[in-house]
């Protein structure tokens, strides 16, 4: 049986496998006809399946290392008959690729039966004798260009910079994505230093393949010498246009992943990493995770943004801090709030400010207090009041200060009391009117002084009186029914 070794060539036209082995049924040059027809040539479902050998790298049992998938109906594949010159037991090695010159046929064997591969937009330009001048079936990212950009493409048009992954990519290429401003105070408080906080600033998503971030489509990094070339750039594309790369072009080396919609992630040229995902992303860490990042992280965030934190919370600023919110800011906290200011503190309020306390509050100055009000200053206070001044307190008022107690008013001055005015003071009592004075008791009048008792007057002298008239007349007002007199006076003003 092993003595006879037989090679074999042919076309791949069935891959559904019922046994999913990786099987693929194979029409093979020299055993099989073309002719499909039934009862006279040999119908697909007719024709032996092939199984795939794998490399040593995969184990090949029970789900142990690589799927045997990859050719489709119209690839052409190579291999040998395990069971010799019988040629029953086909074994697939390995495929080959070629150019396509003719559009497939799926009335005839060797062609795809469902007429799909080898592609149309493959084929090309069509010859007078109706054949095609076909593009090699090399993926066409890794033909490339392998040219100075400056010199523009290669003749041939259909190569790397073609590809409708790459040209998908620049076209959908993040332009213009603002960044974070920083509040500009100046109108009442001077800003920091650093100005550039404050300045709009904007960035691109780096172009693709070559990197660099210009508005420019074409301007690329510096460092790159030429574009992507064969036979450097290692290509892996799915069916469905899904691509993997490892391109080792002197200059232009990268990693690149990507999904037929549009998520991708490349890994460019000078080490840059650039992902982008079209639909959502999902990232899960049930451990620990820890992030350095030595430059400038900039986050911009064009939807709402939600953070849970279950346990603490830890924000360490080593430079400026500055929180910059367009609208409302609330803030809730179920605890207390600390916060410790260990230089100057400034809050400017452009309109009002409503402050609850539902229970006490203390405000402690070490220094002094200054307090300045633009308007009225209105207080309600529904308990008592008790303030303790330790030094002098002085009380400047630029209009009429009263004074309305719906009870007692005591002042008490444990040293002197002193009242002064520039001019007129009064003294209404609606009801008793006392006044004690343990000490001697002074009254000087430099203007004249009246008295007046609409009532009884009651005087104790407990000692001595004395009575001096310096000048001028001692009259007695002869309307005095006490008194007689020849003399007149006017009655004493009335408060």
């Amino acid at each position: 049986m092993y003595g006879d070794f037989v090679w074999w060539q042919g076309v791949i036209e069935d891959r559904y496998d019922p046994l999913k082995l990786g099987r693929c049924r194979v029409r093979i040059l020299g055993y099989h006809t073309d002719n499909k027809q039934e009862g006279v040539g040999i119908p697909t479902g007719d024709l032996p399946w092939a199984i795939p050998s794998q490399p040593i790298t995969s184990a090949s049992m029970n789900g142990i290392g690589t799927t045997p998938l990859g050719p489709v109906e119209g690839t052409w594949v190579f291999g040998f008959f395990r069971d010799g010159k019988n040629a029953q037991e086909p074994v697939i090695t390995g495929t080959y690729g070629g150019i396509s010159s003719v559009q497939a046929n799926p009335a005839l064997g060797f062609n795809d039966p469902n007429g799909k591969y080898p592609l149309k937009t493959n084929l090309g330009t069509q010859n007078t004798d109706k054949t095609y001048n076909g593009e090699v079936d090399t993926n066409r990212l890794a033909k490339g260009i392998g040219v100075n950009f400056s010199k523009g493409k290669a003749l041939d048009d259909k190569n790397g910079e073609d590809s409708p992954s790459l040209v998908l990519k620049r076209k959908a290429r993040q332009k213009n994505t603002p960044t974070a401003l920083a509040g500009d105070m100046s109108t009442s408080i001077d800003n920091t230093s650093n100005s550039a906080l404050y300045a709009s600033t904007l960035w691109n998503e780096p172009n693709p393949r070559y990197g660099g971030t210009a508005d420019s489509d074409t301007t690329y990094l510096d460092s790159i010498k030429i574009a992507s070339a064969y036979p450097f750039n290692h290509v892996r594309m799915s069916e469905s246009g899904h691509v993997e790369e490892w391109d080792d072009t002197p200059t232009a080396e990268r990693l690149h992943k990507y999904h037929n919609t549009g998520t991708f992630e490349e890994i460019q040229p000078d080490g840059t990493k650039v992902t982008k995902i079209v639909g959502n992303e999902y990232e899960i860490t049930l451990k620990d995770k820890k992030v350095l990042v030595k430059g400038t992280c900039e986050v911009t965030i064009e939807g709402d943004c939600r953070m849970l934190y279950k346990g603490d919370l830890v924000q360490e600023v080593e430079g400026d801090y500055h929180l910059h919110v367009h609208k409302d800011m609330r803030t809730k906290i179920h605890g207390n709030a600390v916060t410790e200011v260990l230089a100057d503190r400034k809050i400017v309020i452009n309109g009002n400010d409503d402050l609850m306390i539902d229970k006490q509050q203390s405000i402690n100055i070490t220094g002094d207090r200054t307090i300045g009000i633009g308007g009225k200053l209105s207080e309600t206070i529904n308990g008592a009041v008790q303030k303790v001044y330790l030094n002098t307190l002085t009380t400047i008022t630029g209009d009429n200060n009263v004074i309305l107690s719906a009870k007692n008013i005591d002042i008490t001055g444990l040293e002197n009391v002193g009242i002064s005015t520039v001019a007129n003071c009064n003294l209404t009592v609606g009801g008793t009117y006392k006044q004690k004075v343990t000490g001697v008791t002074t009254k000087h009048y430099l203007g004249a002084f009246h008295e007046r008792w609409d009532g009884d007057k009651w005087t104790h002298k407990g000692a001595n009186t004395y009575s001096r008239h310096e000048s001028g007349v001692d009259y007695a007002c002869s309307s005095d029914p006490s008194r007689t007199s020849g003399n007149s006076c006017t009655d004493v003003e009335e408060v």
